[in-house]
């Protein structure tokens, strides 16, 4: 989050106009209001991702000063961009102008052919802002991640130092040696796995116990679903409810800024899955039945 926050400071002004995938993850759309910063939504594909055809379109009607996109297992959908996407991607951003700023933080959780190739790696002029984290493969606590800044790499080191000085090197140095003894890898290929079997496991309770009419994406990888629910079903109102009995789900309005996707919702599934999330999430589905 540090990362996205500098980048977008280090290319943006308040009440520019950045274009991101729609839906998009809800802490995107907090940055933005923070900044000062107006949101421009581009239709995304559950499978390849942003529409590069309307990206093209909406670059031409307006003012856009950055774009966020995450390529790679996007939030929520868990879309996957193929690498001529990704390469058109860059290339239409560059052509352009504009800065893409590039989240790979869930890139390492893809299930089939592990870590795929970043955006980044097709940049020739340094017009992709990468950032990346470990907090979701070796720990949340951890807060260790990266930014490469391309051509507003100074900018962006000056930013850093007035926001929050220095880093963690202890930590640093503690993930650098992980990756080079080769623990890292192996445990990517652990949690991959497990992810991989517990998203299938909640695909096969929602089938089972969820509304009839109800579609759930299948994930490229990590462990994060997006349910549609039957048109007239409040996830608002259901999120609501949910609480009352002590499961939490992420309403699909907080996944745009023009408060779209109300009968959608977002669940994760990166715990440990056992019975009693099994039970969560049958209760999520009777709800959902009488919504």
């Amino acid at each position: 989050m540090e990362a996205l926050n500098l980048a977008l400071r280090a290319v943006t002004r308040p009440g520019d106009l950045v274009a991101l995938e729609s839906p998009t993850y809800y802490g995107f759309l907090q940055i933005l209001q923070m900044l000062g910063l107006r949101a421009l939504e581009i239709p995304t594909h559950p499978r390849t991702g942003i529409s590069l055809d309307a990206l093209e379109v909406a670059l031409a009607a307006h003012p856009v000063k950055a774009a966020i996109v995450m390529p790679n297992v996007s939030n929520p959908i868990g879309a996957s961009m193929s690498e001529a996407s990704k390469k058109r991607l860059v290339r239409l951003l560059e052509s352009r102008g504009v800065p893409l700023i590039e989240d790979h933080i869930y890139a390492d959780l893809q299930f089939d052919a592990g870590a795929p190739r970043a955006a980044k790696a097709y940049d020739r002029t340094g017009n992709v802002i990468f950032c990346g984290s470990f907090s979701k493969t070796l720990s949340p606590g951890l807060k260790a991640g990266w930014l490469e800044a391309g051509r507003w790499r100074d900018a962006a080191r000056r930013l850093k130092f007035v926001a929050s000085g220095g880093q963690n090197e202890l930590a640093e140095t503690a993930v650098a040696e992980l990756i080079d003894s080769g623990g890292y890898e192996r445990w990517l290929r652990q949690l991959r796995r497990r992810f991989a079997s517990q998203v299938d496991a909640a695909r096969a309770t929602i089938a089972e116990c969820f509304p009839r009419g109800t579609r759930v994406t299948r994930p490229a990888g990590a462990y994060i679903l997006w349910i549609e629910l039957p048109r007239g079903a409040d996830s608002v109102r259901l999120f609501e409810r949910l609480l009352e009995r002590g499961i939490s789900i992420a309403p699909g309005p907080m996944f745009s800024a023009t408060q779209r996707y109300r009968n959608f919702l977002r669940i994760s599934v990166g715990q440990i899955w056992s019975e009693r999330h099994d039970t969560a999430l049958r209760e999520i589905g009777r709800l959902a039945q009488q919504a």
